[in-house]
């Protein structure tokens, strides 16, 4: 039965659910494979990392998902995949639409009309590293890269005009008042007759002058409540024309960077939390939203307001749940201790500059993000990398004035750029990258945030908010030992007692982003000698969300310093 299209507003379809599927092995030429000849033996949900899956776990390779599309004849539209890994080959009825490799990343791609209205698209998805297909994705990054379709696929059927983007900006909760740009998908029209819509009820009627597709407005919203990870109040605005309808939610909060601290709504807030990563043993990184939930549960529950996404751009349900449920959100987009060959591929530089943008633009309108990241523990200590963090710090700057940006610096000391972010966020591992030959060496935590305070002082970088973006110690889940030495459950709580006690006494430490939340899959080679069991142990839950003994450590020293 053909679909029939709603008078007025475009059809969303989620394309979640289970596909064909087929494992091809290591083909040497993925970008050549037929889709006719594709032999699809199996199935598999989507968004699912299939080498997460018993039956394909560990596996290197090139796979293919498939499903059908029922379409109205002569229509055209777009899929939004909100993201994939590593490497990604999408064909509509035969014909290639697009090859990509942005991991993590959310990628949109225009469908063309047919006279056909059911509509075979294929997904061929490779996860082997490769310098030249996968210039973003190394192999030595401290997480396991998966293959597979991540996180869902929309279908939007929108009629001939239609909204692409709109950002939309409260300026304060006092005045109420709202900036906004919209961009529309035909570029030659010269104006747009708009109804904005605030929870469900009509605020204003908009005459708005374009420019190659692309205009400016104002509103009014009476007595708006203000967002704050404490009071997380939203609004739902409906941008509505003729036959479109563009939805988005808000929240009236200001950031601002003044005298070392990070200021929301102009009161200076300390920034208590953890970096997640989206993780889990048996489902890799496409997570439910109910896996979600329970993970910003217990975070709320211990006293914390602040989530450093590591190290790629979040899942939007997520953000979703952050707005909802009051995060502060440390957005970043993919890397990992880059160094000169990533840092001279022209691959790797212009991934970098394409995937940061996506990534502003696509959760530009979530009030939890106050800040951008890149590079993390790049090589920001050498020469040879300072153009691109230039030219991601005034990317961020261009694309979004109204958040600061950072980048997670393993190099406090050493650091060449600091000039280019707004806060100082540094990833350093006292009392646990210790020297061998010293026994529970938590003495080295406070030297440290000593050293590093006194520093910025010293050449003038004391004026910016410093966060602890990573700091940490392991333990393997279970482990109680009398010495309470490295990998015991005693050593990660009393390590985490120094440094969550000095961070929220320090008022000169804007805050922490401690390593990690919960134990996450990393290296499958000998790397892993590093990682006993093969997991990064530095959470303070264990990859099942256990709670370790640094559980209540930590919720101790945050809930009290909201008291």
């Amino acid at each position: 039965m053909q679909c029939k299209l709603p008078e007025n507003q475009r059809h969303i379809e989620t394309l979640d659910g289970m596909w064909d599927f087929a494992f091809l092995g290591e083909t040497e030429t993925p970008e050549c494979i037929e889709p006719s000849q594709i032999k699809y033996d199996d199935r598999m949900p989507v968004p699912s990392a299939y080498d997460a899956y018993p039956r394909y776990a560990g596996v290197r390779g090139t796979a293919a998902y498939r499903t059908f599309l029922n379409i109205p004849s002569q229509q055209s539209g777009f899929l939004r995949l909100w993201g994939t890994g590593m490497w990604n080959r999408i064909i509509l009825d035969g014909e290639e639409l697009k090859t990509y490799s942005l991991p993590y990343s959310p990628v949109e791609l225009s469908i063309p009309a047919s006279d056909q209205t059911r509509r075979e698209l294929v997904i061929i998805n490779d996860n082997r590293f490769d310098a030249q297909r996968v210039p973003l994705q190394e192999y030595y990054y401290d997480f396991y890269a998966y293959g597979g379709i991540y996180r869902s696929i929309e279908l939007h059927l929108p009629a001939p005009l239609y909204i692409t983007e709109a950002h939309i900006n409260p300026e304060d909760h006092q005045s109420g008042k709202v900036q906004a740009r919209v961009w529309v998908n035909d570029h030659s029209l010269k104006s747009l007759s708009l109804q904005v819509w605030v929870d469900e009820s009509q605020n204003s009627q908009h005459e708005i002058p374009l420019i190659e597709g692309a205009g400016s407005f104002s509103f009014q919203i009476e007595n708006p409540q203000p967002w704050t990870a404490e009071t997380p109040n939203l609004y739902k605005i409906s941008l509505k024309t003729d036959r479109d309808n563009w939805e988005t939610r808000i929240g009236f909060r200001t950031i601002t960077v003044e005298n070392g601290k990070v200021q929301i709504n102009g009161k200076a807030v300390k920034l208590l939390g953890y970096c997640h990563h989206e993780a889990h043993p048996q489902f890799g990184p496409a997570l439910s939203v109910q896996s979600h939930v329970q993970d910003l549960q217990l975070m709320k529950d211990m006293g914390c307001n602040f989530i450093r996404g590591s190290h790629y751009p979040m899942d939007p349900v997520f953000l979703d749940l952050c707005d909802e449920l009051g995060f502060y959100v440390f957005q970043e987009s993919l890397g990992w201790g880059n160094r000169e060959k990533n840092f001279e591929s022209e691959g790797f530089h212009q991934g970098q500059l394409e995937q940061t943008k996506k990534m502003i633009h696509s959760s530009w309108n979530h009030p939890c993000v106050i800040m951008w990241g890149y590079l993390n523990e790049g090589a920001s200590n050498e020469k040879y990398a300072g153009p691109l963090y230039q030219e991601l710090y005034k990317l961020c700057k261009s694309e979004d004035p109204t958040r600061p940006a950072t980048y997670a610096s393993m190099f406090p000391f050493e650091d060449l750029y600091f000039e280019y972010c707004d806060v100082i966020s540094i990833n350093h591992y006292p009392g646990w990258y210790s020297k061998r030959d010293q026994v529970r060496p938590l003495h080295e935590i406070d030297a440290l945030f000593d050293r590093m305070l006194d520093h910025f002082q010293k050449i003038d970088q004391a004026d910016k908010p410093f966060i602890m973006s990573e700091i940490g110690a392991g333990a393997i889940y279970g482990w109680r030992d009398a010495l309470k030495s490295h990998w015991s459950e005693e050593y990660q709580a009393d390590h985490l007692d120094v440094v969550c006690k000095r961070v929220v006494e320090d008022d000169r430490i804007t805050g922490v982003s401690l390593w990690q939340f919960c134990d996450g899959r990393t290296y499958a080679s000998a790397e892993a000698l590093q990682r006993p069991r093969a997991f990064n142990n530095k959470g303070t839950f264990d990859e099942y969300r256990r709670p370790k003994l640094a559980y209540q450590t930590v919720k101790n020293h945050f809930t009290s310093s909201k008291e």
